[in-house]
């Protein structure tokens, strides 16, 4: 019983092709160099962040760049500013500076 709550708090392995681990790391280098709201978030926590953004891009059918950075958007947002941009009311905003790094790296 122990093994199976210690497994249930754990996070997901992060399993990737090489193709998709470059693009995690140069996403979260523009991510990085494009929002200093986000200097105080780990790189731990970013990689992560941007890795889970990535997964749920895979798990959907529709991946232009729109949904892309609406992805990222609510990913960072929401896990790891406690919807900081949102309550701001600075959604839109903040996705179209994802949606220009998506297009810039993509």
């Amino acid at each position: 019983m122990t093994q199976a709550t210690a497994g249930a708090t754990t996070a997901p392995k992060m399993e990737m092709s090489p193709e998709r681990a470059k693009q995690v790391i140069t996403m979260t280098k523009s991510i990085r160099a494009h929002f200093p709201e986000l200097a105080d978030v780990s790189n731990a926590q970013l990689i992560y962040s941007t890795w889970r953004a990535f997964k749920r891009i895979d798990q959907t059918n529709d991946s232009d760049y729109s949904t892309m950075a609406n992805v990222f958007f609510h990913e960072i947002d929401r896990h790891l500013l406690n919807y900081k941009f949102s309550k701001a009311g600075q959604g839109e905003v903040i996705s179209q500076r994802f949606f220009a790094i998506l297009t810039e790296i993509l």
